[in-house]
């Protein structure tokens, strides 16, 4: 009967000092033939399988190397980098062990296995286990934790070479949050999504701040700031929300809308592209008139209306065509009174009003209306 090689294990597995996912295990052997002699520089065919719970358990993975031998007879590979028949490496749950490692080979180079041995895995691949544990675990190119993790840094860098992502999520019902204290601080803000109010984006003050939430600051009952799903936001009331932007508060609401220096701060109402629209504005370069502008045929902004800061004594007039209005309403051009057949009902003195039958100005005197004419 034709002699079978046989195969001694010699060696070493150990833990690959790569540090790209995924992990390796280092494997090497000794193959001599069955007259002792060592099978040298020689292609040798090789298939790995780690077995689960005995030495004829489930395999949790299995792969085949075609390494080729040195003068030695020593064949080295790295487990986890072979031609994969079964299994993933990266997730094997090294924790639900015992664990063994088979060795299947063919020693003129090809997939007719005639050598098999097996050896039970003992405490170096639990390396890693620390990575795969119920502390750290591995799902494809994702690494999870069910624990807290406390960064002890003054900052934290999320780099990607496309989208860069951090996601906070719930695989129950509740708020995901992210909270901002100072821990000498009573107050702490937290962002989160409000699954009791709509999903709504909220930023609030909260006091009383443990790593399982916290209690609204009875300071500030309503949301600073929320942004709801139809994209609406709203300063001050994370409720009603009933324009695109809402102000609410309590006592008097006002925006203020400043510049540093005498420049212009203003409001700009415009359609898509600003080809027509209107705006609002202090002119601080010049005379601090408030003035009021709309757009031309061209998407020039031309002036409708002035109200001077200054001088003192202008202050409260209004100019429609002038920019210094000497008069509470000054009107530098015609001035239209649209004809009406009735007059005014409850008139008060000093009313005026064209006619529309008589084409008369008409003025009440107090006590009847006077034509001007």
């Amino acid at each position: 009967m034709k002699k079978i090689y046989t195969f001694i294990v010699a060696s070493l597995i150990s833990m690959s000092t790569i540090a790209q996912a995924p992990k390796l295990m280092s494997y090497q052997a000794v193959v001599r033939d069955a007259s002792n002699n060592l099978v040298t520089s020689s292609s040798v065919g090789m298939q790995i399988s780690i077995l689960q719970g005995s030495l004829g358990g489930t395999a949790s993975y299995v792969e085949i190397h075609t390494p080729t031998s040195n003068q030695n007879g020593l064949v080295s590979i790295e487990i986890g980098s072979g031609t994969i028949v079964s299994g993933d490496f990266p997730t094997i749950d090294w924790e639900n062990g015992p664990y063994f490692i088979k060795t299947e080979t063919d020693p003129t180079g090809g997939t007719n296995y005639t050598i098999t041995g097996t050896s039970q895995l003992l405490s170096v691949p639990y390396a890693l286990h620390a990575m795969n544990s119920d502390s750290w675990y591995l799902n494809g190119d994702t690494t999870y934790t069910d624990h807290y993790i406390d960064v002890n840094s003054p900052r934290m860098h999320l780099e990607g070479s496309n989208f860069t992502d951090l996601i906070i999520s719930n695989n129950a019902v509740g708020d995901p949050s992210l909270w901002l204290r100072d821990v000498d601080s009573s107050i702490t803000w937290r962002i989160h999504n409000d699954q009791s109010r709509d999903n709504i984006l909220s930023i609030r003050p909260w006091n009383n701040y443990s790593e399982f939430g916290g209690t609204t600051w009875s300071g500030l009952n309503l949301d600073p700031f929320s942004i709801d799903t139809a994209g609406r936001v709203s300063v001050g009331n994370g409720v009603n929300f009933k324009q695109v932007f809402n102000v609410y508060h309590p006592d008097s609401s006002f925006i203020n809308i400043e510049t540093s220096g005498n420049n212009e701060a203003g409001l700009i109402m415009s359609e898509l592209g600003g080809a027509r629209g209107a705006r609002i504005f202090v002119d601080g370069t010049t005379t601090n008139n408030l003035i009021f502008q709309v757009t031309d045929d061209l998407g020039e902004y031309v002036d409708v209306m002035h109200m001077p800061y200054f001088p003192g004594s202008e202050i409260g007039n209004v100019g429609i065509g002038t920019a210094s209005p000497a008069r509470k309403l000054h009107i530098n051009d015609v001035m239209r009174l649209e004809p009406r057949v009735t007059a005014p009902a409850n008139p008060s003195k000093g009313d005026i009003y064209m006619d529309d039958t008589t084409n008369k100005l008409m003025v009440y005197d107090g006590t009847i209306w006077q034509a001007c004419w």
